[in-house]
């Protein structure tokens, strides 16, 4: 009752839910009478007993009091005899799970120099066991051995990402299998694609940090770019397939999953205060600085963590022409403007162009066309010399030679990035609060005839902020409870605008214009978007028997999300802007999503798992909108036989159509569509995983995933007669694959590798999903030249993509991506003072052109065609770790 009353007090300040919350938790199942758990009398009493072959009193003394009455000292201390005692009567495995604990609190501890042979071997192999089996917790949401999970999980681990040098959480993507990459440093910095589903953003997978959804609460889209710290991450879980039976909407095709450290138990026994971060510089003025405070008294832990990160990005402009904003040159008008071919009727589109105007031939700027003809008939016009020589004088005179609201235009796409978070931990409740903002150009996305660029202009601006409470109850070894509470922020900052134009270059203006001599124009458009959420989730993790085992939770969402951008011609949208068309009701949705879940674990057999899952979601949007109520369950099966392991699963999955896709509109996207249905997924798959020693392993896993009620834009004609795109159910996809993976470890060096191989089919056109890689592989291996010195290299290979006609979701002039070998180096030089290390890594070691598909339609007016990707990149960082 003590701790629960400190706990209160601290909390004081907290909203109402969460004090119900601990209000409701049960007082510690080991509280003992003041004086009863003293570990200076208690200690020494029990080796006492343990000399003199009084074994059971030991256990009676310890165990009631080793967790509640101890500090980390005395706990070590007291299960250092526990272990022994264990050892005396020979209850070996009794002993492993004590040393596992002594090695969760010090990861460093090593037996005493007295200690029997039996116990340094096993501590020893329990060292070795952790390094071999990873526990995770995304899967089931307790943790888990990560080869007897019922799904396809890949896991980044803190050693890996600083062996390997990793920056970001978005570059750890890229040696993971399965996921097509399509990095674009425009208003989203990096699409990808799980499994084959190309989609129009990064929102058929789910990112959490500590439980803790990241997805934009209007698009579902993933932010991610370079604002998340890494400094603090002790591992990523990426899941395979869908995952709706236990996180429901929008863990569609997967689910990347975020784990923070846990400060209770890393700073070790004495040490009261840690240091952990690097900063960075290099190539394209790129820095960032990336880091932690920790601090520690007997019941509390807390952390502080940040990220600055800037950079001017690769100069797209000096390379590639879709970028240069220079003065127009005659050769730019190459085409522009012409006329030419025939109408659904037979007639010449030149003609008709001059009948609609008024006969241009009589025009008194006439001599600005070169027109051609074909018997009595206008079969083309085109610019003359003087038409293109005007053309370029005005919109150089007006856009590329001019500027806006006084900065000059010319390419600019720098970032500027940074994320903070406060965090405390107590015994059983953990507080954090955290915020970041992404500042990057938008310029890289679309081309030099759509979009303009200058330092200020052609900005996305994201803001997110979360509050979140995680409170863990063990009643005892069957019984535990955890509640997660959270209310987060997002929202499109208000100095987000894009900057575009109309002119002759970009053939907004037509050859009319020419001859009456019409200026171009520029304008600036500025958008903000506001949403937030409160969300509750509680787990009863529940094990009757040793055989059983059951997850249940039931969660909770209360959300106010903006449906359309608030739109203005000047800054502060918010103040100054307005939504393009009437909205009944209102711009802003009222949504309320329940959703209960559980999953079952039987074990009938000690080499046979069988697991059963099942949720229900509810949404209501205001009082008659929402997708209503939806099931999904999930199966598997996990047979283990000697160094085999294999699983089959079948699980469903739903993406709710986002208030984006529902409500927004755009200039190419004029009509919205309320009425969007969730898109469903049945995925079928087997896996086999192969230990084959304790230095080799191997796995592979094949699967089938049937789509439908897929959404995609569709063109349809509004009451004016116009055309205009729309967001609508647009058929069925049917994906197929095969990925594998490899480690190797052996002494001072492991290898890994996987692979991946896709082929996703649009079944209502019968053709193949565009920007999708048939074959794709990564392979790389660590060596410890030194106890100090450690190299890294890696490689990325990507087949050939297909895109545009002949395949189905892009309407790009390109049909073909060639392959692309991209190698990464990282050299890390460790202490050269205490705590102090050094770290070069050089990202494209070859300095490998490349490209990657462009975006959604990638028509190369609107959006590029291809994204060029970075070219080699050099970078120095210094990684400090003081405690």
């Amino acid at each position: 009752m003590n701790v629960l009353k400190k706990l209160l007090k601290k909390m004081k300040s907290l909203p109402l839910l969460l004090a119900c919350c601990m209000l409701a938790a049960l007082p510690h199942t080991h509280a003992q009478q003041p004086g009863v758990c003293d570990q200076t009398i208690l200690i020494p009493e029990a080796e006492k007993r343990y000399a003199t072959g009084n074994f059971d009193e030991v256990l009676s003394q310890l165990l009631p009091c080793i967790e509640s009455g101890f500090n980390e000292d005395g706990k070590v201390q007291a299960y250092k005899t526990i272990i022994k005692t264990y050892l005396a009567i020979d209850s070996v495995q009794q002993a492993r799970t004590s040393i596992l604990r002594i090695l969760e609190i010090n990861p460093a501890f090593e037996p005493d120099f007295s200690a029997s042979e039996q116990f340094k071997v096993l501590v020893q192999e329990m060292k070795d066991l952790q390094e071999q089996i990873i526990q995770i917790t995304s899967v089931s949401k307790k943790a888990e051995n990560l080869l007897q999970v019922p799904a396809t999980v890949m896991v980044i681990t803190e050693k890996d990402i600083e062996q390997r040098g990793y920056q970001s959480l978005e570059q750890m993507l890229h040696d993971l299998p399965g996921f097509d990459i399509a990095k674009g440093n425009g208003p989203g910095y990096s699409y990808f694609y799980q499994r084959g589903y190309r989609a129009v953003a990064n929102d058929r997978t789910l990112l959490l940090i500590d439980g803790v959804e990241e997805n934009d609460l209007v698009s579902n889209n993933i932010p991610i770019s370079r604002q998340y710290p890494i400094s603090d991450i002790e591992r990523v879980e990426v899941i395979y397939g869908p995952a709706s039976t236990l996180y429901g909407a929008n863990a569609f095709a997967g689910v990347i999953n975020v784990i923070t450290k846990s400060h209770k138990s890393i700073i070790g026994l004495t040490k009261k205060l840690e240091v952990k971060g690097q900063a960075r510089h290099g190539t394209w003025n790129s820095s960032f600085v990336d880091g932690i405070i920790t601090g520690k008294t007997k019941d509390l832990a807390f952390s502080v963590t940040g990220r600055y990160f800037r950079s001017d990005e690769m100069n797209l402009s000096q390379m590639y022409p879709t970028w240069n904003y220079d003065a127009r040159t005659p050769a730019d008008y190459e085409g522009v403007l012409a006329i030419s071919g025939k109408d659904a009727n037979g007639n010449f589109l030149a003609q008709n162009y001059l009948n609609s105007s008024g006969l241009l031939t009589k025009h008194p700027g006439s001599n600005l066309f070169d027109i051609t003809y074909s018997g009595a008939q206008a079969s083309e016009i085109k610019l003359s010399p003087e038409g293109v020589q005007k053309a370029a004088l005005l919109d150089n005179q007006q856009v590329f030679e001019g500027k806006i609201n006084g900065e000059p235009i010319g390419f600019n796409n720098d970032s500027r990035d940074w994320f903070m978070r406060a965090k405390l931990e107590f015994k059983e409740l953990t507080l954090s609060f955290y915020s970041w903002r992404t500042d990057e150009g938008a310029t890289p996305w679309y081309t030099n005839k759509s979009r303009l660029s200058a330092p200020n202009f052609s900005r996305w601006i994201t803001t997110n902020t979360a509050f979140s409470s995680i409170y863990t109850k063990i009643f005892s070894e069957k019984l535990q409870v955890l509640n997660i509470s959270s209310f987060k922020i997002h929202e499109i900052d208000g100095g987000t605008n894009l900057a575009s134009y109309s002119g002759y270059y970009n053939a907004r203006y037509t050859l009319l214009d020419l001859a009456n001599g019409r200026l171009p124009t520029t304008t600036t458009q500025y958008n903000y978007r506001y949403s937030n959420q409160i969300r509750n989730e509680l787990r009863v993790f529940w094990t009757p028997t040793p055989k059983l085992d059951i997850s249940s939770g039931l969660e909770v969402r209360a959300s106010y999300i903006q449906g359309d951008y608030i739109r203005s011609a000047l800054p502060f949208p918010d103040e100054t802007g307005y939504i393009v068309d009437s909205i009944v009701g209102g711009n802003n949705y009222r949504s309320y999503d329940i959703g209960l879940y559980s999953q079952l674990t039987y074990q009938p057999l000690s080499y046979l798992k069988l697991v059963a899952g099942l949720r229900l979601d509810d949404n209501r949007i205001r009082n008659n909108g929402g997708y209503g109520t939806v099931l999904n369950p999930r199966l598997a099966a996990i047979y283990t036989k000697g160094k085999f392991i294999f699983k089959g699963i079948y699980a469903t999955a739903f993406k709710d159509a986002s208030n984006l896709q529902k409500y927004g509109t755009a200039p190419d996207r004029r009509l919205n569509n309320p009425t969007l249905l969730p898109e469903r997924v049945q995925n079928t798959e087997v896996s086999v995983n192969m230990r084959l020693s304790k230095e080799f392993s191997i796995s592979a896993v094949a699967y089938n995933a049937e789509y439908s009620n897929v959404i995609g834009t569709a063109q349809v004609q509004l009451p004016n007669g116009t055309f205009t795109n729309q967001f609508q159910p647009i058929g069925k996809q049917s994906i197929w694959g095969v990925q594998g993976e490899a480690s190797y470890r052996v002494d001072r060096f492991n290898a890994w590798g996987n692979f991946t191989v896709t082929n996703p089919k649009d079944q209502e056109n019968d053709l193949r999903i565009s920007d999708i890689a048939d074959f794709m592989c990564n392979v790389g291996a660590n060596y410890e030249v030194t106890p100090k010195l450690n190299v890294n290299l890696s490689g990325n290979y990507v087949g050939a993509r297909k895109t545009g006609a002949g395949t189905s979701g892009s309407r790009n002039p390109i049909t073909r991506f060639d392959p692309y070998l991209i190698m990464d180096a990282a050299l890390t030089y460790q202490n050269i003072l205490q705590g102090l290390s050094l770290q070069l890594t050089v990202n494209n070691l070859f300095n490998t052109e490349y490209f990657f598909p462009g975006i959604r339609e990638a028509d190369n007016r609107t959006f590029a065609s291809q994204l060029p990707q970075e070219r080699r990149a050099i970078s120095v960082g210094m990684l400090v770790h003081l405690r």
